[in-house]
């Protein structure tokens, strides 16, 4: 039997609420709660309480949190109860990661002094990992060591214990990654072979890279404690003046750029142009909060995904040791919203089908250009970044494009100009773009390179 309905945690965690979506006003929260201005202020206050048991289940799916946050089960002990709440505070931090992961990541990157930024942006990167000009994929070598040994830290050390909250059992999570999956599980979250990045140097003589293997959750039990434990502390700071002293985990792992003391798992991001005589344009992507784990909540530039094989297998693993073949898959699940190669199945990839077959054939005739800038990393959640950008002719993108959607599986597409094809690409959109859209670092990078190098990139 159910103990009567309790609120005492209402005013806290409307407040909780509040500073973690940055809403400034009683209104504002209201509208989430469906109710009168003057009753939020009331239960902020103390001067109104809440006993409906309908209400404040109502109140707890507004605010996207589990009804246990304000009693509505058995009456818990007091190990329970605090175990509650630390769930209830772990989900709100969360929560303020995904919703406030850009100016995040303008205040990670304030806490490092010697990487580069790229282009003034918070995308970060060091010497030897950048080509002082864009160089075509061809010239980039990637080599695979399937014996490189493991990276020192895996997140299950003490210092993410405040980020590992306990399960109903007692125990605390083991990975963060377990977290997620109890307790805010986005749509997209499945654990996959993906390549690590052991070695990286762009010269002029060409670019090098060199991976083994790590799977996503690795990654994420590492560089997502390393946002959390960021964002609960700027929370408390307000002010946004972070230091390293302040975040034991990240000291922890310290250099970001030591491939060997954590999984770097690089994304593949690709700005995509569509050039033609009627003048070339962009695309963007906003990425659902609730939808993907990666640059949730952000503008993002499309394709972007982790570089993985799409299949499982010794052979699969060498056959798609490709930048243009991780690439193009990119290109038809979110411009297409084709099906994830998910890298579950022993069945390699057709790259002789469709759209693979018209990208490939364009980028032999020099219809479709690709360009590597080099390595980045978002300080927030250093997984690491491999910055692009291809150049597509406007009768290669529309024949492979055709069926091109306005929302995939991972969020929606920005509208199209009225009479073009995504947005123009002038210097008015790229200064409105860098300068006013929550941007991932990662996409702020390309688009600035994308800019600066546009007399050899779009002649």
């Amino acid at each position: 039997m159910s103990k009567p309905a309790y609120d005492s945690r209402l005013a806290d965690v409307i407040k909780a609420y509040m500073r973690a979506h940055g809403l400034n006003s009683h209104q504002e929260m209201a509208r989430v709660l469906g109710v009168d201005r003057t009753l939020v202020s009331k239960y902020l206050n103390g001067t109104r309480a809440c006993r409906d048991v309908e209400q404040l289940r109502q109140f707890a799916q507004a605010m996207d949190l589990p009804s246990e946050t304000f009693g509505l089960l058995d009456a818990p002990d007091q190990a329970e109860e605090e175990r509650e709440n630390a769930v209830t505070d772990w989900r709100l931090i969360r929560q303020t990661l995904n919703r406030n992961r850009h100016a995040l990541s303008a205040a990670a990157a304030r806490l490092y002094w010697d990487p580069i930024r790229i282009e003034g942006t918070a995308c970060i990167t060091q010497p030897g990992w950048m080509a002082s000009a864009p160089m075509d994929l061809d010239s980039i070598r990637l080599d695979f060591n399937p014996d490189a040994p493991g990276p020192l830290l895996d997140g299950g050390e003490v210092e993410s214990e405040p980020y590992r909250p306990l399960r109903p059992n007692g125990t605390r999570f083991g990975r963060y990654s377990q977290a997620i999956r109890a307790i805010a599980q986005p749509s997209l979250f499945e654990n996959r072979t993906s390549y690590r990045l052991l070695d990286a140097s762009f010269d002029d003589s060409g670019g090098h890279m060199a991976f083994g293997l790590t799977t996503y959750f690795d990654m994420v039990d590492v560089c997502e404690v390393i946002a959390h434990e960021t964002a609960a502390v700027w929370i408390s700071r307000r002010d946004g003046n972070l230091t390293l002293d302040d975040l034991p985990f990240r000291k922890r792992v310290g250099d970001l750029f030591d491939t060997s003391r954590r999984p770097v798992l690089p994304s593949i991001n690709t700005l995509t142009i569509r050039r033609a005589p009627d003048g070339d344009t962009f695309f963007l992507h906003r990425r659902g909060s609730t939808k993907v784990t990666l640059a949730a909540g952000l503008t993002h530039i499309i394709p972007a995904g982790v570089f993985q094989p799409a299949a499982i297998g010794q052979s699969n693993v060498a056959r798609d040791l490709s930048l243009w073949r991780n690439m193009i898959r990119e290109f038809s699940e979110e411009l297409l919203d084709a099906p994830e190669h998910d890298g579950s199945s022993g069945t390699p990839v057709d790259y002789d089908a469709e759209p693979f077959r018209t990208l490939t054939e364009g980028r032999r005739t020099g219809k479709v250009r690709a360009w590597c800038f080099g390595i980045g990393i978002d300080p927030l959640a250093p997984a690491s970044e491999i910055l692009t950008v291809t150049i597509i002719d406007s009768d290669v993108f529309d024949a492979a494009f055709a069926g091109m959607v306005s929302r995939n599986a991972e969020g929606d597409l920005y509208p199209s100009e009225t009479g073009a094809v995504g947005i123009r690409w002038t210097p008015a959109n790229v200064r409105r773009t860098l300068n006013h859209e929550p941007l991932a670092a990662a996409a702020a990078a390309c688009i600035a390179l994308t800019w600066k190098h546009r007399d050899l990139l779009l002649p």
